[in-house]
């Protein structure tokens, strides 16, 4: 495929490549959700218990501003690479082996510090493997089947959450063993797909330079000049903002909301996952389909995101677990409606068709920011009332979630 090629071209994509990228996207985030929704929280409560929460925040930041950096450069990178294996190829190869070996420094840190290290380390090496794989969407997939593909791969992350969550609830007390085992698939996986995949390939004539302004300038696309992507990026940023203030506390709010121990906390994470996955996978399918048949994408953003932060406002007041899974199911229905038109949206508002990593990687930022921002501003939060207030936290993220899902309609150029 050419560089040359239109955006978004009619050529349909196969079944082989629709399922292995599923597949690929699937694999990465079974290796790195663990960590996020349980390994690391325990990994910090077994090295640091009495300054679990703020030594938590310390790690989850910086690994955050890591991510932040690295996806937009390597994005950009990738859009000017010429290797006869193609342009995102060289970067999910080599994202894919150093995610999978980093994994094992996670495991083994025996310190804050050490461990801080360790997850930035991941945030970089999986983050280069992203820069790689997200452009592929808008590179290959025609937008009468952007949709319902880009709606199955957005659940990914809730299947590979659930996957990466019942492995841990069954290699703990096996901590170790629970963050390098789910590398694996991701190795499997993603290699399976770099065979499928038909690279578009640059030409060496065709390459723009890499200067330091290239660099400075993967961080930024013009609101003036490109409006819609610019309200497509706030209302992303601030609806992931308030999912990250219950996912990344959701193992210390659990145990202190009811008391649960650390084995009952992984199975309580597992049922919430399943029942929040399963309801997104259906949402998902049905809402990108419809999606896709109606030609409207804001519609969705605007109901799902609403839907979603009153979910979390639900879990944060739910007085028992059967509430709080409830609130799960909710949440699940809404993620599965946002995630099913949400890259399709971004797909079809992107500023250029040449700079298509470098753009995604700009995007990529309103997934990461809310990472960095939340652990910067949950202290605060939880500080209300003398510590641990995490109804705080998780009411403060329903308003800025709900305030994003209004972002959307000012975007213009899709319906």
């Amino acid at each position: 495929m050419s560089v040359t090629d239109p955006p978004l071209t009619a050529r349909r994509v196969s079944p082989a490549f629709s399922v292995s990228v599923t597949a690929a996207f699937l694999g990465v985030y079974v290796a790195l959700l663990p960590a996020t929704s349980v390994t690391l929280a325990l990994r910090v409560q077994q090295i640091d218990p009495a300054g679990k929460a703020g030594s938590l925040s310390l790690v989850l930041g910086v690994g955050a501003l890591v991510a932040l950096l690295a996806q937009n450069v390597f994005g950009t990178l990738s859009d000017r690479t010429t290797s006869r294996f193609g342009m995102r190829t060289p970067w999910i190869a080599a994202g894919a082996v150093l995610g999978a070996a980093s994994l094992a420094g996670l495991a083994a840190a025996p310190t804050i510090p050490l461990l801080t290290l360790a997850w930035a380390t991941v945030q970089l090496t999986f983050n280069i493997l992203l820069a790689g794989l997200n452009p592929v969407l808008p590179d290959h997939v025609p937008s009468a089947q952007l949709g319902r593909l880009s709606g199955i791969v957005g659940v990914t992350t809730q299947v590979s959450a659930v996957i990466g969550v019942f492995l841990v609830r069954e290699l703990l007390p096996d901590l170790h063993l629970a963050i390098l085992l789910p590398a694996v698939p991701c190795l499997l996986l993603v290699g399976a797909f770099l065979f499928v995949l038909k690279d578009r390939r640059l030409e060496p004539g065709q390459r723009r330079p890499f200067r330091l302004k290239e660099v400075v300038g993967s961080y930024w696309a013009s609101p003036r000049r490109h409006p819609d992507f610019a309200w497509a990026w706030v209302s992303r940023l601030l609806v992931f903002f308030g999912n990250f203030t219950l996912a990344n506390y959701q193992v210390y709010f659990l145990q202190h909301r009811f008391g649960l121990s650390q084995t009952d906390v992984g199975t309580a994470v597992l049922q919430a996952t399943l029942i929040g996955t399963g309801c997104t996978l259906l949402a998902a399918y049905a809402f990108g389909a419809l999606s896709d048949r109606m030609g409207r994408r804001k519609l969705f953003v605007v109901l799902s995101a609403g839907v979603l932060a009153l979910a979390h406002l639900l879990a944060a007041f739910a007085p028992g677990l059967g509430v709080y899974l409830v609130a799960a199911a909710v949440a699940g229905v809404a993620m599965g409606c946002y995630l099913a038109v949400d890259l399709a949206l971004v797909a079809e508002v992107l500023p250029s068709r040449e700079d298509i990593g470098k753009d995604m990687g700009v995007f990529h930022l309103a997934n990461v920011l809310p990472q960095t921002l939340v652990p910067v501003v949950a202290p605060a939060f939880l500080a209300i009332g003398g510590g641990e207030n995490y109804v705080a936290l998780l009411v403060a993220g329903t308003v800025v979630g709900a305030v994003g899902a209004l972002a959307i309609q000012p975007v213009r150029s899709v319906r």
